[in-house]
């Protein structure tokens, strides 16, 4: 039951980064896995930025904006 209500939260988050306009990262990250992740897991920023043709800074500032969208539904879900 928890893996599912985890799954409607994520599916949320991603919906309201979609609904303002960060639908492109969201699509980026998950649709090349292999170039956006390290073998653990773990940010491959280096990939992200050739997979989005991003800046290093560009990737930077689009987190910290995705992070303070999605700030108080993250508080919540942390807890």
């Amino acid at each position: 039951m928890s893996d599912f209500i985890h799954e409607i939260e994520t599916k949320e988050l991603i919906t309201k980064l979609i609904k303002h306009g960060y639908g492109h990262i969201v699509d980026a990250f998950l649709l090349n896995v292999p170039k956006c992740y390290t073998k653990k897991g773990r940010l491959n920023k280096s990939g992200a930025c050739r997979v989005l043709d991003f800046k290093p800074k560009q990737l930077d500032d689009s987190f910290a904006i995705m992070k303070k969208l999605l700030e108080n539904d993250l508080d919540d879900w942390v807890e």
